[in-house]
């Protein structure tokens, strides 16, 4: 059958088709489409709505967590330095006179910065005599914000109950050194951190940053997190509750401190603003369409036993465009206890996650109202929880649905008349078309047999300005790139051939260790990097041994891969300690990888055949593994340190380790233990553990190529997905 009469038929069938299909149905077939696409889009919408709120609260959930860590290492180091200067009693008196302040009145007072990162609300009214500028305060109203006057350079020492100075002045001498460590410490919390704290048992309170906002009855021994923390012996986190000198909702971690004779002394304590770690979470929350709370479900009695205390919420006063308060003064606990309760399974499952610590979204009514509630744990079985109405999510479907009726409706309105001019122009096009197709694909596919049979030169000699056009265009095009890429797979062969040429020849030959290695890349060119490099500053029996390994693979890589060998080289060449040159050669390598997104993660270490040891540095790279065949056990070289190209100034720290006769060391690149089975099965550390504890008697070279064998056996055919480098050395 000709080409005009197969488009004849295909065309009249897939045009004509659909025009009588609507046709028969007619307008009430087109509405329930409508409805059909209105309730799909609903669907769709909470369904993403449901997905990307479950992301959010378990970001959140991830975030918390970890700023959960560095809140517990940070008091953990002023509990310690607290305990060792409290217990110490040869401390001199100090040369500057300590800020102390009473109920009554302060001691050398240093001056006081109005700061914006310590906020509170205003207690008094308009015309009341306050302390302080009083021009400055005469037009703040009754629960404004304003800034607390801090002192960044000092500690104060609060005195409660009766503490007189004559009996704190030993306890504060022993305190005011830890001036510098609150510093630290406020340096690398930044804004997660309001205040400081050393709360003994006699009454003395030092707070960094000092300030004298405190009420004039402040006592915080009387409180129950201090009882707590004070009967159970351990750090613990507080429930949200208001700081009694900002007036903000915080947590509280505290730990207990104790003498040489093991008597309890006082807490070392971190007071968290709710609002900087919650902030972070809700940054695609409008939390003018949803309500944001704090929930957890302690201190519930039988009366409310299904039902969540509300701890904290958004306030209801909006925040102006300029004014983002540092730690969330937005925040407000409930004037009364709040309980928050609703009659069906989906809230039981809530609350016993809320009290599980998980993370999620439900569906359920807020109030009569259909919303989505999302939600993810704080700590100690407080949650953040989000409601946000469900029609936030679907207004778009309903508008959608009323739109493609009104369009359904003016289309069917000329169905007959386009179905007739379609018939008629269908069969025109047809013709003529057909006509003008059969020519330029003949040519064209003689055009594709020369290329086919060698000929570069080869053209399909047809003009057009229609597809077949374009398509004779493009082909011709596409022959000299077709030569191109020839002539450039010959240069990546040369260029894998010269990468190859820069790797060792073979290991140094050093009395008293065994050295192998080997590398496979899983393109011509690769990322992966070992080298062998003489250690000028070390002596004759030591030698500096790299393993390196580029994000991503192929040409860019392996260029990255050329310079960083080339930086180390140079480096090594100057007599460089291995601090210093992991400093240079990241300073370099951040430069060359600014505007590239790639880095290099690497693994550098000094051995020393005669005493056994090896100093080394560890740039983000697979920790070194040591086997001890004597114990048959495996131990790892951790440590510190980022990647390379990541952070120009970042500090390297050198670690030492002692190795003993008969051990053997493994340096690796993650592609031996992520190469994947057919089955989707990782080779893994376990195995290569395995094959290093059952060839142990071996040469570290025949060690290292019975590891990619294994690896290779373990993809079964599999193309390797990363490059493989492991270097092996043996203390003899």
């Amino acid at each position: 059958m000709k080409i005009r009469w197969k488009m004849l038929i295909i065309l009249l069938t897939f045009s004509l088709t659909p025009l009588f299909v609507l046709k028969t149905h007619g307008l009430n077939s087109l509405k329930d489409l409508g409805a059909d696409l209105q309730t799909q889009t609903r669907v769709t919408l909470l369904e993403r709505a449901t997905h990307n709120l479950a992301d959010q609260a378990k970001g959140a959930a991830v975030m918390i967590d970890i700023e959960g860590r560095l809140y517990q290492s940070t008091l953990k180091s002023i509990q310690g330095e607290a305990e060792l200067r409290l217990n110490d009693n040869d401390i001199p008196p100090q040369k500057n006179s300590p800020y102390i302040t009473t109920r009554h009145k302060s001691f050398d007072k240093p001056e006081l910065t109005n700061s914006p990162a310590y906020k509170k609300r205003a207690l008094m009214g308009k015309g009341t005599n306050r302390r302080g500028d009083h021009n400055m305060m005469a037009a703040v109203q009754r629960g404004d914000f304003i800034d607390l006057p801090v002192t960044l350079n000092h500690i104060s020492f609060w005195l409660a109950g009766n503490l007189s100075p004559q009996e704190a002045k030993a306890d504060i001498n022993k305190i005011a050194p830890l001036l510098d460590d609150f510093k630290s410490c406020a340096s690398s919390l930044n804004s997660l951190i309001l205040w400081q704290e050393i709360i003994l048992e006699n009454g003395l309170v030092a707070t960094y940053p000092g300030h004298d906002s405190f009420p004039r009855k402040y006592d915080p021994r009387t409180h129950a997190w201090y009882k707590e923390v004070k009967e159970q012996g351990e750090v613990s986190w507080t429930l949200p509750s208001t700081d009694a000198a900002t007036k903000t909702l915080c947590n509280r971690l505290t730990a207990p401190l104790y003498g040489n004779d093991g008597q309890f002394i006082g807490v070392a304590s971190l007071v968290i603003p709710i609002g900087e770690s919650l902030n972070k979470a809700l940054v695609s929350t409008d939390t003018k369409k949803a309500k944001v709370m704090l929930v957890t479900t302690l201190h519930r009695d039988d009366s409310h036993k299904n039902s969540l205390l509300v701890l904290g919420k958004i306030g209801d006063e909006q925040i102006e465009e300029d004014f983002r308060p540092m730690h969330g003064y937005f925040w407000q606990a409930p004037p009364e206890k709040e309980w928050l309760t609703e009659d069906n399974p989906e809230f039981k499952t809530l609350i016993k996650d809320v009290t599980d610590k998980n993370s999620g979204v439900l569906h359920m009514n807020d109030n009569g109202v259909p919303s989505l509630w999302t939600y993810s744990p704080v700590n100690n079985s407080v949650s953040i929880l989000i409601i946000i109405p469900v029609h936030e999510f679907t207004a778009e479907a309903d508008e959608a649905e009323q739109y493609v009726r009104e369009s359904i409706a003016n289309q069917l309105e000329g169905t007959s008349l386009i179905a007739l001019a379609v018939i008629l122009s269908i069969a025109i096009v047809a013709y003529f078309v057909s006509q003008g197709l059969s020519k330029p694909i003949h040519k064209l596919s003689e055009a594709m047999i020369k290329v086919g049979e060698g000929d570069w030169d080869a053209r399909a000699d047809f003009h057009s300005k229609d597809e077949l056009g374009d398509l004779a265009q493009n082909f011709n095009y596409m022959v000299p790139q077709l030569r191109e890429h020839s002539r450039i797979r010959q240069a990546l062969s040369l260029a894998d051939e010269a990468q190859q040429s820069l790797f060792p020849k073979s290991p140094p030959d050093i009395e008293n260790v065994d050295i192998g290695a080997r590398c496979t890349f899983s393109e011509q060119t690769g990322g992966d990097y070992y080298d062998f490099v003489g250690c000028a500053t070390c002596g004759p029996k030591t030698f500096a041994t790299v393993i390196g390994d580029v994000s991503g693979h192929g040409v860019s890589a392996a260029l990255l891969m050329t310079s960083a060998r080339a930086y180390i080289r140079a480096l090594s060449g100057r007599g460089k300690t291995l601090v210093e040159a992991a400093t240079e050669v990241n300073r370099l390598i951040t430069k060359d990888c600014a505007q590239t997104g790639h880095f290099m993660t690497m693994f550098m270490a000094i051995c020393n055949a005669d005493e056994r040891t090896v100093n080394w540095i560890r740039a983000g790279h697979d920790p070194g593994m040591v086997y001890s065949p004597e114990t048959d056990t495996f131990d790892q070289l951790l440590g510190e340190g980022l990647a390379l190209g990541v952070d120009e100034g970042y500090p390297y720290r050198e670690y030492l380790t002692q190795m003993n006769q008969g051990q053997i060391l493994v340096l690796y690149t993650d592609g031996i233990w992520e190469a994947h089975s057919p089955a989707g099965n990782q080779f893994g550390k376990d195995r290569m553990k395995q094959v290093i504890r059952d060839n142990c008697h071996k040469s570290s070279q025949e060690i290292s190529d019975i590891i990619l064998l294994e690896v290779e056996n373990h993809r079964k055919g599999l193309p390797l997905e990363d490059d493989c480098t492991i270097i092996v050395v043996k203390f003899l």
